[in-house]
């Protein structure tokens, strides 16, 4: 695995959901699939143009501002 460098640009409570925005800083052309989380992993989410939108069901413990752990597969 190899250690994608990456920040959590937003982060908002929506209903029971946590929706967490993170900003990937190098260029990734992989797929949403190819992704590898820290512990506390997304219920779901999506990537494009290095942006990913995620769903948490409990609170991830992020802020803005706080790097996101995050590997690729490749």
């Amino acid at each position: 695995m190899t250690s994608l460098p990456a920040m959590v640009i937003a982060i908002e409570k929506r209903g029971d959901q946590y929706q967490v925005i993170v900003q990937i800083s190098t260029k990734y052309r992989g797929s949403f699939n190819t992704l590898a989380f820290g512990e506390i992993k997304p219920y779901t989410g999506a990537l494009k143009d290095g942006r990913l939108d995620l769903v948490y069901y409990r609170d991830p413990g992020l802020n803005e501002g706080d790097p996101f752990p995050l590997w690729t597969l490749q």
